[in-house]
């Protein structure tokens, strides 16, 4: 209190002018101060008295705020504060003015009547204010910060406030080296908030800042950001605006830019490595993409009821989790030196960061479009997730084009956004399995024959030609192909023709059946020298000197089927005398019944999944655990499809994007982005390339094999 009693006396000195002071009232006034600080009452009376007497006075709101000082002195707050009150009221134009409104509103904000302090400090000018108190006037606005933009805008004018000042201060070692402390300690502030802060947040502060400080260091922010999450063009466009920001005796963030700049150069050589598909394993070691600042409104469409009412549900619990709608910690990090700032959550101006608008496609293509169309009239909503499947995804694609508006597919039909700039499709395709498969074998199990065996069923036919594309594609050869009925138990006949047994000559048939014979007498042999003579009777060639069957003339067989089919074909292969060659599978193998049953006979077979919820991989493993603890199940492919889809759109609000055409432009920039249901490319017709999970069968269970 004496330093508040004295202070506003050598302002009011310092600033004091004789011309514009006749000289009884300055003899009245300095009667009145001269018995400061021995007799404060005399000083009072003496001050009151003044005012009275010279009420126009260019002294008068001097001699008002040191009465105000000694109430608040004696302890008589409220008079204090209705005597600066009278200042403001009495003496607006006055030199008092300005410091008066500031020593109010530390006094409410002091009372915790944060709304009124914020009212007295707006329509504060700072260059009414001495350097001291224009700090402290800033001090206070950071204080009273709603938003995080508003704290880092003042926090950027204190430190120029104090870079001005130590630039004045060259012949005075210990003021400059206090005044670099404070700025130091406002850096690290700084630097807190601009690491914590969302990115959409940071775009706004620099729209204020221009090139003032901390622009520089944000926008090294938010390079640093685009890099992490794979988006090469928007990092290149930062990059550049920062080259122009940072200044060259900042050693330190120069040092940080030549970084950034290299990781970019390193990124475009690598980026069409990556573009190619790596298995998720081999980015483990590289930054996630970030999606925990990202803030603004989405639009769901699912069929919730009706006939696929379970997969849009699981779908919906997916995006669910993506947007954290179930955290148990909404509250914003408390901002080191005020913690009282997150006390209340309408002062601190924090908001739900993802709202989700939901609604009922029922399955219906009509609805689905409709619905679509609702919530493009809201302009708060950026983008769309869903529908599911083909009908329903189309007419809603249909309308979203017609809208304008993002929309990121759960489809695995292609067309869905072939030919439309606004709609994406992100959920594992049948060709992406198969390819991943087709590659496995080329590459790593040096396979350059090729077989299949399939279900005549419209998915086994669309899968067997899939399949003969990617082997061609890559120079591959197809030497056996054949199917079975969709009913079949049997599948002897189907196996049979693939080795060699269609299209036999009575001589052939003749010299098979000696063979067999053979073979049963080899029965009662002991078991060495019962495998010495079948090694000889299968070495005999037919009569016109070709190999008899069983011909095993390839390195691979796939067999697109559901599991309790494999469990059945597996032992088949067996029986039928096909051995020795690797099968390959679709997630439709992904069962440990199968295991269980014909373990033997599908063991080493590799398969590929869109989601394997056993994943050792941390992020996975995390995503299933945060599943499983909110809604007490394992997730579904359904579930963790979603749940990417929605994390690819996050990822562009918590890089900046902020708009519907922003959300389309990321979305089309992303590039080997490593979710929970694997590597995704994302192609410039909207359809995402994906590289699926590759598991072995090993024993009684699956393992990961990249």
């Amino acid at each position: 209190m004496l330093g508040l009693l004295f202070c506003p006396l050598a302002c009011a000195l310092s600033g004091f002018s004789p011309a514009r002071v006749p000289p009884e009232e300055r003899a009245a006034y300095d009667a009145a101060m001269g018995q400061l600080p021995a007799n404060p009452d005399a000083a009072e009376a003496g001050l009151q008295a003044f005012v009275a007497s010279y009420p126009r006075s260019a002294l008068a709101d001097d001699a008002t705020e040191q009465l105000a000082q000694i109430a608040f002195a004696d302890g008589r707050q409220e008079e204090g504060l209705r005597r600066l009150g009278l200042i403001l009221n009495r003496y607006s134009r006055g030199d008092r003015a300005a410091p008066a409104r500031l020593r109010l509103a530390q006094l409410e904000y002091a009372r915790d009547r944060r709304v009124a302090a914020r009212q007295l400090l707006a329509p504060l000018d700072l260059r009414d204010l001495g350097r001291s108190e224009q700090r402290a006037a800033l001090r206070l606005r950071i204080a009273l910060a709603r938003t995080p933009v508003e704290r880092m805008e003042n926090l950027g004018l204190l430190r120029a406030k104090l870079r001005e000042e130590i630039g004045e201060r060259v012949d005075d070692p210990v003021s400059r080296a206090r005044l670099e402390s404070r700025m130091a300690a406002v850096d690290r502030e700084l630097a807190g908030l601009i690491s914590a802060a969302a990115a959409v947040e940071l775009e706004e502060t620099l729209e204020g800042l221009r090139r003032r400080p901390p622009a520089s260091a944000i926008l090294l922010e938010l390079s640093r950001r685009a890099l992490d999450a794979g988006q090469l063009d928007l990092a290149t466009r930062r990059i550049e605006r920062a080259e122009s920001v940072v200044r060259e005796e900042n050693e330190i963030e120069q040092g940080q830019l030549r970084l950034l700049t290299e990781r970019l150069l390193r990124l475009f050589e690598t980026a069409e490595a990556e573009a190619s598909l790596p298995p998720l394993r081999a980015l483990m070691d590289r930054a996630r993409p970030r999606t925990d600042g990202a803030r603004g409104s989405l639009g769901v469409v699912l069929p919730l009821s009706g006939d696929f009412g379970s997969f849009g549900q699981e779908s919906l619990r997916g995006i669910l989790l993506a947007a954290e709608i179930f955290s148990q910690d909404d509250s914003v990090a408390l901002l080191a030196g005020y913690p009282d700032e997150g006390d209340d959550p309408d002062e601190n101006g924090t908001a739900p960061k993802i709202r989700l608008v939901v609604r009922d496609s029922e399955g219906d293509p009509v609805k689905a479009a409709e619905a679509i169309r609702e919530l493009a009239e809201d302009p708060t909503i950026l983008a769309i997730v869903g529908p599911i499947f083909s009908s329903e995804s189309l007419a809603a694609a249909e309308a979203a084009e017609w809208a304008g508006i993002p929309l990121v597919t759960l489809s695995t039909k292609e067309e869905v956004a072939a030919g439309r700039t606004q709609v994406f499709r992100t959920r594992t395709t049948p060709r992406d399995e198969v390819r991943v498969l087709v590659a496995h074998a080329f590459d790593v199990l040096g396979a350059k024959r090729f077989a299949v065996l399939y279900p005549e069923t419209r998915y086994g036919r669309g899968m067997r030609k899939l399949y003969w594309e990617a082997v061609t594609e890559r120079g591959g050869m197809i030497v056996a192909a054949s199917s079975y009925a969709a009913q079949a138990t049997d599948f002897s006949s189907a196996i049979r023709d693939m080795i060699g047994y269609r299209f036999l000559t009575n001589w052939e048939n003749k010299a098979l059946a000696a063979r067999r014979k053979i073979l049963r007498a080899a029965r009662v042999l002991e078991p060495e020298e019962a495998a010495i003579l079948r090694e000889a009777v299968y070495s005999i060639l037919g009569p016109e000197r070709e190999p008899l069957p069983p011909i095993i003339d390839f390195d691979v067989l796939f067999i697109p089927d559901s599991s309790d089919k494999i469990a059945l074909v597996a032992p088949g292969l067996a029986f039928n005398e096909v051995r020795g060659v690797q099968l390959l599978g679709t997630s439709d193998w992904l069962d440990l019944e199968l295991l269980r049953v014909a373990r033997r006979h599908v063991s080493g077979a590799v398969i590929s999944t869109p989601f394997y919820a056993e994943s050792d991989l941390p992020f996975v493993a995390e995503f299933v655990d945060g599943y499983q603890n909110t809604f007490d199940a394992i997730p579904s492919a359904y579930a963790a499809q979603a749940f990417d889809a929605t994390n690819l759109i996050l990822v562009q609000l918590a890089s900046g994007r902020t708009d519907r055409s922003g959300i389309r432009e990321g979305l089309l920039d992303t590039r080997a982005y490593p979710g929970v249901t694997g590597v995704l490319t994302m192609q410039p017709d909207g359809n995402a390339r994906r590289r699926p999970f590759l598991l072995g069968v090993s024993g009684r269970r699956f393992r990961s094999l990249d």
